[in-house]
């Protein structure tokens, strides 16, 4: 049984550096749900492709919206 490699994260382009995105708006609630899963966990970078500089600021932004009731916490 031959073994399935994963793919590389590095070839995955990260969507908001594509649209130009500089900020994050906690208030966008269709984007930040896209990177929630089913439980309300914030997707990793490896799953997403979303590069460094926006995960810090899509899990700011995931985390203001919650203090603010917009997301819901983990169950």
């Amino acid at each position: 049984m031959k073994k399935e490699r994963r793919t590389d994260p590095r070839s995955k382009k990260c969507p908001f550096c594509d649209k130009g995105v500089k900020y994050i708006d906690w208030k966008d609630y269709p984007t930040l749900k896209t990177y929630t899963d089913y439980f309300g966990n914030i997707m990793k970078r490896y799953y997403s492709g979303v590069c460094l500089k926006h995960q810090k600021m899509l899990k700011n932004s995931i985390e203001r919206s919650r203090f603010m009731g917009m997301l819901a916490y983990r169950k």
